[in-house]
Order: structure tokens, then sequence, then C-alpha cells
């Protein structure tokens, strides 16, 4: 084996001779080859890998079976694709802000597949979506429709990393060529909590498509934010938890959703624990096709009450400014062009 390779290459090697799966040894040459120095040393083994990848492939199942086993069914109020370069944290992100067990290990593609789970906020569920390791060598068309599919995106990098600059550079060209929009990304720096993260501070100069980033602490722990007209890049601890909850909310209003609750005529209290999940600026009429297709034809007017009371008084929906109890304020009239709003109660006549 040619001198000079790198140590990931070697534990790769070793990974491979213990690997059974047909995929997972198509995925650990992929990496291979692409973390192979690329000189005149090196092109018998980039062959060699080469072929042996063109082998494997031959073996593996029909496209058909293969599309069915990378397709994620949308589940929850919105569907967040976690991407990034190889042990960056994204599993541990994953079980992290749910009740996941995803494997971690200090090695690339420890996750081969898309692994999704629920994210609870507050009183709805959010998807998740754990992928592997999208680099310029690994980045197959099933991993572009995942994260081009998703209604959000979380990029994490690995902020101890020495060449976490690179990482984001190149994270950058492969969303470009992919055009995905930079409006449903949140750019999140890992490992705040190492030393050597606080380090490479200093050293991270973001792409210009995002523009200039200012670092500004928005707490005293070591929870920090970039600060951008067109995105955010923050700063995290998966290990400590630093800058989670908020994480929480932000991913919540990267999808653009609201929570819509629904009474009937004798009922005095909605079911605040399951409420209709809109997009914003949605029209009345839009939730009440959504509840039936009828309505959409039947609908005369709706009753609209003040918002639910705080987590803190026995309510579900700590969002509301000033809460109003059901029935505490006489309702307003409301057509079906009104524009709906978080933490709503709607009573629907037809």
């Amino acid at each position: 084996m040619p001198a000079n390779l790198p140590p990931q290459f070697h534990t790769l090697w070793l990974k491979l001779k213990e690997a059974k799966d047909l995929e997972e040894k198509i995925l650990i040459l992929e990496e291979m080859l692409a973390i192979c120095p690329k000189h005149k040393g090196t092109e018998k083994l980039q062959k060699d890998i080469k072929r042996r990848i063109a082998k494997l492939k031959r073996g593996e199942p029909k496209r058909q079976k293969r599309e069915t086993l990378y397709f994620v069914k949308k589940e929850g109020a919105g569907q967040v694709v976690i991407s990034g370069p190889a042990n960056s944290g994204k599993s541990s992100l994953l079980n992290a802000l749910t009740n996941a067990n995803a494997k971690v290990a200090p090695y690339p593609f420890t996750t081969k597949i898309p692994q999704p789970a629920m994210m609870t906020y507050e009183n709805i569920l959010i998807q998740l979506v754990d992928t592997p390791p999208l680099s310029q060598g690994f980045s197959p068309p099933w991993l572009k429709g995942i994260l081009k599919e998703g209604d959000a995106l979380l990029a994490v990098f690995d902020l101890s990393k020495e060449e976490v600059n690179d990482d984001i550079k190149e994270f950058e060209e492969i969303l470009n060529n992919w055009t995905l929009s930079e409006e449903k990304i949140i750019f999140l720096g890992n490992k705040i909590d190492l030393e050597k993260a606080k380090e490479n501070l200093k050293k991270i100069r973001v792409p210009t498509k995002w523009a200039q980033y200012e670092i500004k602490p928005i707490s005293c722990s070591m929870n920090w934010k970039f600060i951008s007209h067109s995105t955010n890049l923050r700063f995290i601890s998966c290990l400590k938890r630093i800058g989670l909850e908020e994480l929480k909310k932000e991913i919540f209003d990267l999808l653009k959703i609201i929570r819509v609750y629904t009474k009937s005529h004798n009922q005095d209290l909605p079911d605040f624990e399951h409420p209709f999940i809109v997009r914003k600026n949605s029209r009345l009429i839009d939730l009440a096709s959504q509840i039936h297709h009828n309505f959409t034809f039947s609908f005369k007017y709706a009753r609209l009450f003040g918002n639910p009371p705080p987590l803190s008084v026995g309510g579900i929906c700590p969002n509301a400014s000033s809460p109003k109890v059901v029935g505490g304020k006489k309702p307003q009239i409301i057509g079906k062009d009104y524009i709906l709003q978080d933490g709503d109660i709607i009573e629907i006549y037809t």
C-alpha cells in the first residue's frame, strides 16, 4: 500500500475487512476513494478501489428496491434533514433532539441509510432525518433528493476540526450545484464545548454566498450565534446540550408553520394537544378544506376566540403574549379570507 495515506484511510481499510453488507462496503470504498491523495504513487490504488466499487455495484439490488430503502415518508409537522461532512455530529444531534438511539462512532459512514426520528416541540412533533456524510466524493442522487424534498435542512460542522473551513466551502459548492434554497437551512457549528473549537472560531470564514457573519454571544453560557441577513450559523454542543432548546424554536420558525385549534359548537374548549398544522399566511378556507373537503363549498363563517393560556396556567401553547381563556372575550366573526395566526382558536359554521 502506498505511503503518505491519511490515518482515516487505514481506519476505513480495517472497517472494510469487517464489513458484511454490500451497501456498507460500497460506501466505505467510495469514502476511501474520496480521501485518497491524487498523485502518481496512488494511481494503482485508485484504479483498484474503482474496480472493486464497480464489481460490488453489479451485485446490488435492483434500483427500485434501493430507492425504497432510501425513501423517508414525511410525518409530523415537517421534515428536517440533518446533513454535513463525516463525524461532524449528525447522529449525536438526532439523539440529542429526539428519543432516538442512532449509532455514534468516530469513523465515517456510521450512518449508512437515512434514519428518521420525531422531535417534540411544545405540543407538536417534527420529523428529523439523519443522513450519511455528504462530500464531493459521496453525493449520490438519492441523497440530493432527500435534501431537496425536506422542508428544512440542518447543516452540521465540527468546529474542533482543523479543516472546518474546507468542509464549509465544500458543502457550499454542493448546495450551489444542487440549487438548494439557503432560506431553508440552519448552519450549526458543533462541539463548541471543546477548547480546540474555541480556538478555531477566529479562523472560520463563512462562504460569500451567505454573506459575512458577526460572532455575537446570546447568553452568558457558551451559547453563540452568527448573525446575518440571510441565514444563521449557531454554535451548539450535542454532548453538553448547549443551544439545543433554542435550536428547537429556530427549527419551528424555519418551517414557517402555525398551529390552529378548532372546537365544535357544543365544546367549551378545543383539544390543545392536537392542533392543525398549516403554512404561515394560510387563509381560513385552507384550514376548512383540510378538515373536510366539503367545507370548501359549505363554509359560511367562523368564530375566532382568544389564544389558549400558556403552560404556566395549565394551557399548551406558550407563545401567547396576552392569553385569553376561551369564552373570556366575545369571539369575532371572520370570513374565509381571514389570515390564520399561530394559536388561533376557530369554530367553523357551515
